[in-house]
């Protein structure tokens, strides 16, 4: 795993940030994931990769021992870089994040099939959005522009995703099916929070509260079922079937910036 060789930690962090490990990432404590200090965005052992790994053990002084990870999420589009102490001089939060990473490396992540990939293009772009809701929040901007820019997502880019998984990816499993059912109902509700003319804070962090956890959902759980029982057939039919359009943002007023 480990591919380079340093002598301090200093000398593995800048070399990794001048490779694109920017991103300066924690534990959160009671998730059980990393967050990225930039952007807030959670990430769970599957949502990403340990791409190399260094350990520096102190000369004379065992407090001085050190681990760095380097990390990345292909689904956030996030490279970064988690640093900390480990053996006797550790704290709780450091055994934490050493016994996930170490348990994360050992995992064997499902390989999605790439007929899934469009879709999942489509989630990564619904995420960042959730994001963006994050960050309006955050910076206290005019709800009336978070909405407006929340409407033209919804009607050009998450209204067509909806119909296209309910077309060509959900009658896979059937809607009898627990886990179709769960995301049907999921739509309709993020549906019916989308249309609402409520314009407020509170609004907003429903939407993104709800949308980010579907996501998840269906990334997680959803997707990996239907493709542990789908056919080569369906699946090749519900690529076909999905003509996915290229995302081109909206910087009409771009009020995450």
């Amino acid at each position: 795993m480990t591919t380079h060789s340093y002598d301090t930690v200093s000398e593995a962090i800048n070399d990794l940030a001048n490779r694109g490990y920017t991103s300066d990432l924690k534990l959160l404590v009671g998730e059980e994931c990393l967050i990225c200090n930039k952007t807030e965005t959670k990430l769970s052992p599957n949502e990403f990769e340990i791409d190399e790994t260094y350990r520096f053990e102190g000369n004379s002084d065992p407090g001085d021992e050190m681990i760095v990870f380097a990390v990345s999420s292909l689904m956030y589009s996030i490279k970064g870089i988690v640093v900390n102490a480990y053996g006797a001089y550790s704290d709780t939060t450091t055994d934490m994040l050493v016994a996930l990473l170490h348990k994360h490396i050992n995992a064997k992540p499902i390989k999605r099939n790439t007929l899934f990939h469009p879709l999942s293009r489509e989630h990564h772009h619904a995420l960042l959005l959730c994001w963006k809701i994050r960050l309006g929040i955050k910076k206290n901007v005019e709800i009336g522009r978070i909405k407006r820019y929340l409407d033209w997502f919804y009607q050009k880019y998450l209204l067509p995703h909806f119909k296209a998984e309910e077309l060509f990816l959900f009658p896979i499993l059937g809607d009898e099916n627990k886990l179709i059912k769960k995301a049907l109902s999921e739509h309709q509700s993020i549906k019916i929070l989308f249309k609402e003319n409520t314009v407020s804070i509170k609004h907003f962090t429903q939407i993104e509260k709800e949308l980010h956890s579907h996501i998840r959902f269906e990334e997680r759980v959803l997707f990996n079922e239907i493709q542990r029982i789908a056919t080569l057939k369906q699946l090749e039919a519900m690529y076909i079937g999905h003509s996915e359009e290229k995302f081109c943002e909206n910087l009409s007023d771009p009020f995450w910036e």
